[in-house]
Formats: structure tokens, sequence, C-alpha cells
């Protein structure tokens, strides 16, 4: 997604180069300009390079920092280029000043969600009904958490912690944690291991891995060496207080009626078809009503069509993008174009998803109109 982002700004630029500063600046400004904007250019992806190689939590947070900067630039420009683009077909000089103001508009957006927006953490309340719930599950409190990305909060652990108390308020009967607790290091987890450990629910945590959660966006120096850290992060979940399921099911009894919380580990790039691994998570497995944890949206669609014993899964991954529009119930996000199933409720041939926009931010630091959440879904029978 940002390599989109940035080509589509390569383009804008070119446009604003032709159209204003070729046609109308001296060629020390045109010489100025080409040198600044393509130096910008090769900074970001020099940097972006870094993120893949270092081995500091703390350069990880300033690279998404100064990546947020970038952006920031990147997207003012895009914004200009679209609206400046119809000032062609429509002469007028009003366009001009639109153009002008959703270029600024575009880059004080981008400094909000850096600095307050990926603060601005809400609840999402949701009913799930289903005849097939069992009756002594009726009025079952589960809140689901996803995305955490820890190493996007350093130096505000004591945000996270306040966040906890806000969670523990809701006082629901399990945690559901959807995936990628990190962005790449299993030390992300340290500053915030006590207020995991408070994270409480009244019938346990359960947590699933992330595709951030493999250690695949790092350059290791042997693959001995990733197997090891993907050990110590599964140490450190486990640690504090999360039942780990890798393509795993647990059975949560409630006056004599059952159902089960199933797990899968994460695709990935390099992980094998979910399909087995849900089929290694099913054995023994004999409840018929079900709660699926994976990841990643796409496989409620791609291999639970028809099947009514999952009647919700829960994911996340998507991030709605970390960007959009949100009014009351109405939401817009760019999101749509990669995700059919992006964020909220849905349904399909008696079966629901729903897909959290999570806390955290991947790579850069930045959050406007999709703003964090935890969900609190209760289910009805």
């Amino acid at each position: 997604m940002l390599f989109v982002i940035f080509l589509f700004a390569f383009v804008a630029d070119l446009y604003i180069f032709f159209r204003y500063v070729w046609r109308k600046c001296q060629w020390r400004t045109r010489i100025q300009y080409a040198a600044f904007s393509s130096l910008s250019y090769m900074l970001a992806a020099l940097i972006f390079r870094k993120y893949f190689l270092t081995d500091s939590v703390s350069v990880l947070y300033e690279i998404g920092v100064v990546m947020g900067v970038f952006l920031s630039l990147f997207v003012s420009k895009s914004v200009f280029f679209i609206v400046d683009v119809w000032t062609l077909i429509f002469k007028t000089k009003v366009l001009k000043w639109i153009a002008v103001g959703l270029t600024a508009w575009g880059f004080l957006s981008c400094m909000y969600g850096m600095m307050f927006g990926r603060f601005n953490i809400s609840a999402k309340r949701v009913d799930v009904e289903n005849k097939s719930l069992p009756r002594n599950f009726d009025g079952y409190k589960i809140l689901q958490i996803s995305d955490l990305h820890l190493s996007s909060f350093y130096g505000d652990e004591k945000i996270v912690s306040e966040w906890v108390d806000m969670m523990n308020a809701e006082k629901p009967d399990i945690i559901c944690f959807t995936g990628d607790m990190v962005s790449v290091f299993a030390d992300e987890m340290l500053p915030f291991m006590d207020a995991l450990k408070r994270l409480k629910a009244k019938e346990g945590k359960f947590a699933i891995l992330g595709n951030h959660d493999y250690g695949d966006y790092h350059s290791w120096k042997s693959a001995e060496e990733k197997e090891s850290h993907n050990e110590r992060l599964k140490s450190l979940i486990r640690s504090a207080g999360f039942d780990l399921l890798l393509d795993e099911h647990r059975l949560l009894t409630k006056g004599g009626d059952t159902l089960a919380v199933v797990g899968l580990e994460d695709m990935g790039r390099l992980r094998n078809c979910q399909k087995k691994n849900l089929e290694k998570a099913e054995l023994g497995l004999t409840a018929k009503t079900r709660i699926l944890l994976s990841h990643k949206p796409d496989f409620w669609e791609t291999y639970l069509d028809g099947n009514t014993d999952y009647f919700l899964t829960l994911a996340g991954h998507t991030h709605a993008m970390q960007a959009g529009i949100e009014i009351g119930d109405w939401e817009f996000s760019l999101s749509f174009l990669r995700y059919p199933y992006w964020h909220g409720l849905y349904e399909r041939n008696g079966n629901q998803i729903f897909v959290s926009r999570g806390i955290g931010c991947n790579v850069i630091p930045i959050r406007f109109g999709m703003t964090p959440e935890y969900v609190v879904i209760t289910l009805k029978k």
C-alpha cells in the first residue's frame, strides 16, 4: 500500500513539475524542485529499507515518524494533483483554490493523525444474534483486541496502561486477541508486559498470531535466529496471560452448554493453505457452535462459506488503512479496494464476521478518521 501511495505521489510530482514549475519558473527553480523531489523519494526508499534491517525497537518507531512526515508531503501532492486535473476540463479559478485548500487539509490531516488521531481510542459495541447460540451463552460478552503493533506506541506506555483500565471496566467474559502483537520484534512487548498482564476477563484471554508475529519483516542472520525469535514472542504472549491458540481449540462451558473457540495460525507469506490449519484445529472437536479467530478476514469467505458451525469469525489485519471518514454509522476508506470485508460486522450465508480496524499502526504511526478501537461483542440468542 505504501508503494502505491509513493508511486501515485511520483506521478503527481511529474504533473506539478511540467504543468507549473517547468512552464512558469526559471531554470534555477526547476533544478531545485527536481533535486528536492528526487532526493525526497530516495531518502524515503533508503529509510524504509532501514526498517527491515534495524535491530532496535526505538529505531523502528523513529523510522515510522520520519516516514510519516514524507507521507504527509506525498499525500498533499497527490490531493493537489487529483483536484487540479479537473481544472484542465473546467476552466475556473474556484477549483484552483479548492486544490490549494485540500492540499493543506491533506498535510494537516496527516500531522493530526500522527500527533493525536492514533491515540483517540474508542469502544465499538456490537450485538451478534444467532439462533444456534446455546441458551446459557445469551448475553455473553467478548472483548476483541487486534493489531496492537506495540512498537507504534514506543514511549507511550502510560497511555496503553490507561487503555487497559478502560477495557477491564467492560468486565468481559473472555478476551480474544486477533493477531499482530508486534510489528517486527518480540522485544516490543517488554515495556508493556505489566499492562498486558493486568488485562483481565472472567474466563480467560485467547490469542492468535498475525502476519507480523512471524518475523517475516526483518532480515535475520539465519533461519535458526528467526525461529528463536518467534519462540521468544510466543513465550512472552503466554507470559502476558494469553492462551495462545496455534491451530487449536478451547471449550467454554456455561450451565451445561458448550461453545468452542478455534484459533488459526496466519497464512502469511511462507505458510501453507489455512484450510489444513483448520482441519488441525478441529481435531477432537465435537461442539457444533464455534467462534473462529483468524487474523485475516479472507479465510471467512474462502473456506467457511455455508459452514454454519462457525456462526462468528473475529478478524483484524486491514487497519481500515488507518485513514478514512467516519460520520455516525457511515464510514468510508479506500481499504475497500483491497479488502471486501475491511471493518465492521458482515453476514454471509448464515455466518457473521467482525473485522476490527485494530489499535496500533503498521510502519507509520498515523491514523485519521479510522481511529483505534477495541470491540465489545455481546452474543444474543
